[in-house]
């Protein structure tokens, strides 16, 4: 179960600033390749297309780093 949440933090704390700045700078590219980038070869597709992506990753860091450190909780024994 554990190799699949890679994209976890060993801290809630590093979790949560991590899915923000990821958050964040998903939609800043999103939001230059539909309205800044001019489009020149495509070049705006790209920007919006790596910004979906960093968009999409920002909620999978935060449930990953709550499931690894729920899980790293139980089988220390703490309750």
């Amino acid at each position: 179960m554990r190799k699949f949440l890679i994209f976890g933090c060993g801290q809630i704390r590093d979790g949560i600033l991590y899915s923000f700045a990821f958050f964040a700078a998903g939609v800043a590219m999103m939001l230059a390749g539909l309205q800044l980038i001019p489009n020149v070869a495509n070049i705006n597709h790209v920007f919006t297309v790596i910004g979906m992506l960093l968009f999409f990753f920002a909620p999978i860091i935060l449930v990953s780093t709550f499931l690894l450190t729920i899980l790293s909780n139980v089988d220390d024994g703490c309750e």
